[in-house]
């Protein structure tokens, strides 16, 4: 049974309506109203209680009532149930599995194993692209060493040209690799 069987109501009842009918269920079947029955009399009406509370549960919020008529829709579509019909069943804890009948590859497994990719030759890099990319490495250095010679030999403009070739450094180590991936696109 769906949600809506459960409550008595078709799919597309305003939830008015569907309040009504489930406040009339409630009163039918909850149990304090069948305190002076027999055992199997009370656990019937309360597991009826139990569907009856869970299908209101999910129709009366918007959102959820939408997924559910969602995955009645797809339950109910006979394509859905063919696709589902040819997707293997993965064990537990299995990432992948093939489809039944999916194995025609292992017989012609010589043909595509002696196969071997041809990658393209690597275009050597230019010396000027060589000193490029060599060029923040060797300002941070010199920015280090500007910096420990001015500190010892106390003289502020070395100080600062050691931290201005810091900052440059530290732009170029960020905009130089930009660069380079904007020049592999165009290529």
């Amino acid at each position: 049974m769906n949600h809506y069987e459960v409550l008595g109501v078709p799919p597309g009842t305003d939830t008015a309506a569907m309040k009504r009918a489930y406040l009339a269920a409630a009163r039918r079947y909850h149990p304090d109203f069948h305190a002076h029955a027999d055992e199997a009399t009370r656990t019937a009406n309360a597991r009826r209680m139990q569907e009856l509370n869970e299908a209101w549960e999910v129709l009366s919020d918007p959102a959820s009532r939408v997924a559910y008529d969602r995955s009645v829709h797809a339950a109910n579509d006979p394509g859905v149930s063919r696709r589902a019909a040819r997707e293997p069943i993965v064990p537990e804890g299995k990432g992948w599995t093939p489809r039944a009948g999916d194995d025609g590859w292992m017989d012609d497994f010589e043909a595509w194993a002696d196969e071997h990719d041809e990658l393209p030759p690597d275009v050597p890099r230019s010396t000027g692209r060589t000193a490029l990319t060599m060029l923040p490495v060797g300002l941070f250095a010199a920015a280090v060493v500007c910096v420990f010679v001015g500190l010892a030999v106390k003289l502020n403009e070395l100080v600062a040209l050691g931290f201005i070739s810091l900052i440059l450094a530290a732009g170029l180590f960020i905009m130089l690799p930009m660069y380079e991936m904007s020049r592999g696109r165009r290529r």
